[in-house]
This record gives structure tokens, sequence and C-alpha cells, in this order.
């Protein structure tokens, strides 16, 4: 709005100032001279003002669009954390169900995606047992599958 401020300004100042001039000028081929030479500056003091102007409405668009960045990046940020927060509350979860049924694992890991509509699904489970749990491996799969609709890949250490 500066700008345009600017430029309406630029243009009253020098048509006032040609005017005056004009007038104190007698007739001849001195006022076509001095008409040409402020025509000329009325032409000049037009363009520079619209080109600051034309500029500082280039650099508005630029804040706009960076702006635009930082909120979807920011967006991009909570989402991770929801993933992450879920993830670990998932682990946790079947860490206790396996302990509920007598089954202590060294370690799960639930990969999530996230679908078209932004809602969160397992891809998959890999549980981390050692070889004295062995023999509870159907039982692990059961409870896994029952409890979050995967068959996990359980991996024996």
């Amino acid at each position: 709005m500066n700008e345009l401020l600017a430029v309406t300004s630029a243009i009253c100042a020098s048509a006032l100032i040609c005017t005056l001039v004009s007038n104190f000028v007698t007739d001849g081929s001195t006022k076509k001279i001095i008409s040409l030479i402020l025509g000329a500056f009325i032409i000049c003091s037009m363009i520079v003002p619209i080109k600051n102007a034309v500029n500082g409405f280039s650099e508005e668009i630029a804040e706009t669009d960076i702006s635009d960045l930082a909120v979807s990046t920011d967006d991009e940020a909570y989402s991770r954390e929801i993933l992450k927060q879920t993830r670990s509350n998932l682990e946790s979860a079947l860490k206790d169900l396996l302990l509920q049924n007598g089954v202590e694992i060294n370690s799960c890991e639930i990969i999530l995606a996230v679908t078209d509509d932004n809602s969160i699904i397992i891809s998959s489970v890999s549980i981390y047992i050692s070889k004295e749990y062995t023999q509870y491996s159907d039982l692990i799969s059961e409870i896994t599958f029952q409890n979050f609709s995967v068959q996990p890949n359980i991996i024996t250490e």
C-alpha cells in the first residue's frame, strides 16, 4: 500500500511542478524544449515508483510462500511425533499383553504406515525373544494376531 501512495504522490508532485514551470516560461522554442524535458521527467518519475511497487509486491508474495512452508513443516513434524508416540504405545501394550500371558520378550518393533486418508495402520510386527521362550512362539503369534490383526515375525536371539 505504501508503494501505491508513493506512485500517486510522485505523479501529483511532477504534474504540479511541470504546470508551474510551463506557466512562467514564455511561448516559443524555449517553452517546447522545457515541455519535452518536463515530459521526460514526468515519465521517469512515474516509472521509478511503479518499479519499486512491483518489487515490493513480489517480496510480499515470497514472504507468504515461506510462511506456508513453515506451516506444512510444522504439520509434518506433528504427524511424525504422533506416529512415534503411537508406535511406542503399541510396543508397550504388546509387551504387557505377552507378559500377562507368561511370555517375557527381549524387545519388539512395530512398523506403522499412514494411508491416503491419514489413518495409521500396523505394517509389521517383529518380536525378539530369547531361546528359552521359543516354545511359546505359537502363543506369541496367536496373542499378537488377536490384538493387532497382524502376523508377527518372531526372531530368536
